[in-house]
């Protein structure tokens, strides 16, 4: 087995965004999960190309239980 770690593909519904020049990010969702290439080029189509691209789940969005 080799050191290297295998790259993982994440599929998400919900990405930010930022564009060059703009100080805050973008949201932006999609019906089905998508990768960040997916994301990426419907960007570029739709709003240019991002500067940054994270990708969220709803899980890390939901407050820890106590």
């Amino acid at each position: 087995m080799s050191s290297r770690s295998t790259p993982i593909i994440v599929r998400r519904r919900f990405w930010l965004y930022r564009l060059a020049g703009q100080q805050y990010a973008q949201s932006v969702s999609f019906d089905d999960p998508v990768t960040a290439a997916m994301a990426r080029s419907f960007l570029r189509r739709t709003v240019g190309n991002p500067l940054e691209l994270w990708g969220r789940s709803t899980s890390d969005l939901k407050p820890p239980s106590s």
